[in-house]
């Protein structure tokens, strides 16, 4: 049995309620309960797990790393010792700026890694300095003497040591010494000490080296005395520095710009 469609002309029967939007019709079953599609949630929204749920990649929603706080200081650091060949400071303070860097999101990792090659390079050049140092070395016998042509420090010249030539004027760190049976163009011909416990001054550190040069020219040949070629010329403690370390000493050289020598020139 089927009912008209209501309206106003035609009210419904006594009893029955007016139909509502969505409401099923006389005569149809009415749905309840009815199941939820899995994965869809209620205003098409998606459930938890379901696809679409997270940002991509990118997005303005993923998380972004904090915005650079600064140059390190300690890579600062580290370029500045490489630079000036503290190789021990540059190492340590660049491997504390890489840990840092890296946690703090710091700039200065270039400055650091810098450091770190600058210390290699340091240390690679004093090896190599080292070593030439060591195969240029003169050799000496048991008594002292040069037996072998080499380099010496200038505080490590003996008496009797022959030189290949003058050293030049200033401050002489080094020397190239001969056996004295080699062609030379200079000897040290006498050695002393300065007296005093306190550094005198530059000036009075020359004047006495000269006057005790002078004193001992005594000691070479006549020969040698009588040559107008031949110069004096004195190694002596050039600085306070030199003479709080306990270098006192003098060096005495005879010798010629122009000349060369065999043999020894003292009597």
């Amino acid at each position: 049995m089927t009912y008209p469609p209501q309206n106003p002309q035609n009210p419904p029967p006594y009893g029955q309620p007016p139909q509502s939007y969505g409401q099923p019709q006389p005569g149809q079953p009415q749905q309840y309960g009815q199941p939820q599609q899995y994965g869809q949630a209620p205003y098409g929204q998606p459930q938890y797990g379901a696809p679409g749920q997270y940002p991509p990649p990118g997005s303005q929603w993923e998380p972004q790393p904090p915005p650079p706080s600064g140059t390190n200081g300690f890579a600062v650091a580290s370029l500045i010792f490489g630079l000036l060949g503290g190789g021990l400071f540059a190492v340590i303070f660049g491997f504390i700026a890489l840990g840092q860097i890296k946690k703090r999101n710091q700039k200065g990792k270039g400055m650091a890694i810098a450091g770190l090659v600058l210390s290699l390079v340091w240390l690679l050049a004093c090896g190599t300095g080292v070593a030439i140092a060591v195969m240029n070395e003169a050799d000496r016998d048991a008594n002292g003497t040069v037996t072998e042509e080499g380099t010496v420090s200038s505080v490590e010249l003996k008496l009797g040591d022959c030189l290949k030539k003058l050293p030049a004027e200033g401050v002489v760190r080094a020397v190239d010494v001969v056996p004295c049976s080699q062609p030379h163009g200079a000897e040290v011909y006498a050695v002393f000490n300065l007296s005093g416990s306190t550094y005198p001054g530059s000036d009075t550190v020359i004047k006495q080296s000269e006057d005790g040069c002078t004193e001992r020219v005594d000691a070479l040949t006549a020969d040698a005395q009588k040559d107008d070629t031949l110069e004096i010329y004195y190694l002596y403690p050039h600085t306070s520095m030199v003479w709080n370390r306990g270098d006192h000493s003098v060096s005495c050289l005879v010798g010629s710009e122009t000349k060369q020598y065999t043999g020894s020139l003292r009597k």
